[in-house]
């Protein structure tokens, strides 16, 4: 990270909240022992001061809040004088006496528009104080400096050892809070202290009391007052770092050689205040960056879906000026994105009459408006079919944009369409007609064999009863076979009396091994009492079959869900009862765009299916003067409900 920072990036780690500054201040200003006060210059504002400062003035807080800097003392001879060298200096205190003594001014940030002033009544200058002074506001400007770092690791391992210098301790540390760890871990090769452990528990972190110092003969609580005092430490201070009660990491420093400097707590402070803001200025720019990423991603997906989406698309502006058109808009219209820039609408594209009224009402209710098929005319004058959408797009009650859609239905797409559709029909006819040829033969066989082997089983009920069912597995598919070659053809259906529900349950009753298999829990509900109905049962095993198969295979992509069969009388066409069963699944659902088309051939969502199945199940409903209908709801399941006629006489 460069050092060309925004200035807004800035103030959010040295202006904080405003509430925040005042407590950061306070904490700097009441480290230092001798009257002390800090000034915006070019505002000639107070903006904090410490105790001592306050009882040498004799003013009130709230009165040398106000106070205006001109009462205090001379403005100009601060602004002349040098930073971190003595000068002379007058203060008039509350009762206009003055008071004459030494000041030195400290700058606070990159631009010295704030100044700490400290003052001192006694001539003699003490060598060691201001040496300590010295150290403590270039270590806080050091701090705030650490934002221009390239990472927040880096920037935490050079802050420790900041405070390592000022505290001339190897024993100074950072704990990090990780969400998915319920622990503290220290921060990586930022220490040589062999004191302090590479984990802790989250209990160490006290946010109840943001800084803590112990000292030997203090109550020990937490595991690193266990450590001090094995260790013979003559203090511990640990501070919390991070705004309030969200404290995410722990700053801690401990001496052995030396006794805890006055005001151990507020310095701590100071530098853990420091510290948080480094954390919140690299979370912020982390946020930001990921969501400059974010944006950066949309919006080259979204300019790969303009380039290569068929549909012609025009973005206007909310003055309908054209912002931008698409690859397919510039070749269905004749013009270049760059020729039409800026232009209005009318200019470019000729229409129907409607059209412009549609665009001039979509900039006010907002509305969507589907044009159907209408005619539009390319720069060269062409009549070119379009089915065409007005869009608007709004945020707040505020139009962005109106996006016209307009998608080509010219007869030379209708005819490719059609011939798609005529081809995969006459490579399906080829390749039925040589299964049928190839695989009828030996399921015949296979049936025959396994007739004679039921005979043999006339004591052996047990297999008998396998064989039968084998022999009646050969016979459904069979018919299946015979029922798509004969899909253009008229049913031959054998109608008999059939108990939907008991051929209902043995249709479940053989998927029920493949949906333990993948995790699918079955039910079946049904009325106490249904009537018989008349039907074909090898082609209503045929539906049900396709049903169930299609509602597993959608479930068992999650290896979960649920398959309910419903079973009802339906009363909804008057003096026309029917049996109503629902196959209900909590699959993905199936696509809008194809729900309309699921019963028409050839349509399918599979990329191996013939888009045959449904198809044939509802010639196969409408061959027993029933129905079958279908509602789906992306992410929430699919519902298909079959109706059939209840015998005559039930």
């Amino acid at each position: 990270m460069n050092s060309e920072k925004p200035n807004w990036f800035r103030d959010v780690l040295l202006g904080k909240a405003q509430d925040e500054s005042a407590l950061f201040y306070k904490n700097l200003l009441n480290v230092i022992q001798d009257p002390a006060i800090l000034i915006d210059i070019p505002r000639k504002e107070i903006v904090s001061f410490n105790v001592n400062f306050q009882k040498l003035t004799s003013y009130s807080p709230s009165e040398l809040t106000d106070l205006p800097v001109d009462l205090l003392f001379n403005l100009e001879v601060i602004e002349k004088s040098a930073y971190k060298e003595p000068f002379l200096f007058e203060i008039i205190k509350r009762n206009k006496q003055p008071v004459d003594g030494f000041a030195w001014k400290y700058g606070i940030d990159e631009k010295n528009t704030k100044c700490v002033i400290l003052f001192n009544e006694e001539q003699e200058f003490v060598e060691k104080q201001k040496a300590w002074q010295d150290q403590l506001f270039q270590t806080m400007q050091q701090l705030l400096r650490l934002i221009e770092e390239e990472d927040l690791i880096i920037a935490l391992q050079k802050a420790v050892k900041l405070v390592e210098n000022f505290f001339e301790t190897p024993h100074v540390t950072i704990y990090q809070v990780k969400s998915d760890i319920p622990e503290l871990t220290r921060l990586p090769s930022d220490t040589d202290s062999d004191l302090l452990p590479f984990t802790l528990p989250s209990s160490d972190i006290r946010l109840e009391q943001k800084t803590t110092i112990w000292t030997p003969g203090h109550r020990v609580i937490t595991e690193l007052h266990k450590i001090a005092r094995i260790s013979n430490l003559s203090y511990l201070g640990t501070s919390a770092l991070g705004p309030g009660k969200s404290a995410s990491a722990l700053l801690v420093v401990g001496q052995q050689k030396k006794q805890p400097p006055k005001n151990l707590s507020s310095i701590l402070e100071m530098f853990s205040a420091a510290i948080s803001s480094l954390l919140q200025y690299f979370i912020l720019v982390n946020a930001l960056r990921s969501k400059i990423d974010n944006q950066d991603w949309m919006i080259r997906v979204n300019n790969e879906i303009l380039d290569h989406v068929q549909d012609g698309i025009i973005i206007l502006k909310p003055d309908l000026k054209i912002w931008m058109i698409n690859p397919s808009a510039e070749i269905l219209l004749g013009y270049q994105s760059r020729e039409v820039t800026n232009q209005t609408i009318d200019n470019i594209l000729i229409g129907p009459d409607s059209f412009f009224p549609l665009l001039e009402s979509a900039k006010t209710d907002f509305g969507i408006h589907r044009l159907g098929i209408v005619h539009i005319h390319n720069r060269n004058g062409d009549s070119v079919p379009v089915d065409a959408r007005i869009v608007p797009v709004t945020q707040t009650d505020s139009l962005l944009s109106i996006i016209i859609y307009l998608q080509d239905v010219s007869e030379n797409e209708e005819i490719k369409t059609r011939a798609q559709q005529l081809e995969h029909r006459a490579v399906l006819g080829e390749f039925t007609a040589v299964f049928a040829h190839e695989v009828r033969n030996p399921i015949n066989n296979i049936s025959m064999g396994l007739q004679i082997l039921s005979r043999s089983f006339t004591e052996d009920p047990k297999n008998k009863d396998m064989v039968d069912r084998m022999i009646h597995d050969c016979y459904r598919l069979t018919h299946q076979m015979e029922a798509v070659l004969a899909f253009s053809k008229p049913f031959d259906a054998k109608f008999e009396s059939v108990d939907i529900a008991i051929l209902l349950q043995r249709i479940m009753d053989r998927w029920k091994p493949r949906m333990a298999r993948v995790g699918i829990q079955e039910f079946i509900q049904k009325s106490d009492e249904l009537p018989i109905i008349s039907a074909d049962p090898r082609l209503l095993e045929q539906v049900f079959t396709n049903l169930i198969g299609n509602a597993v295979e959608a479930m068992a992509a999650s290896e979960k869900g649920t398959l309910a069969v419903h079973i009802d009388i339906s009363r909804t066409i008057s003096n026309y009862p029917q049996i109503e069963v629902k196959i209900i699944d909590s699959g993905p659902g199936i696509p809008e765009e194809v729900r309309g088309h699921v019963f028409e051939p050839f349509v399918t969502t599979k990329k191996t299916g013939t888009g045959l199945g449904l198809a044939i199940s509802k010639r196969i409903m409408t061959a027993h003067r029933g129905n079958i209908t279908v509602e789906s709801y992306p992410g929430g399941g699919t519902v298909f409900a079959v109706y059939l006629p209840i015998k005559q006489g039930e």
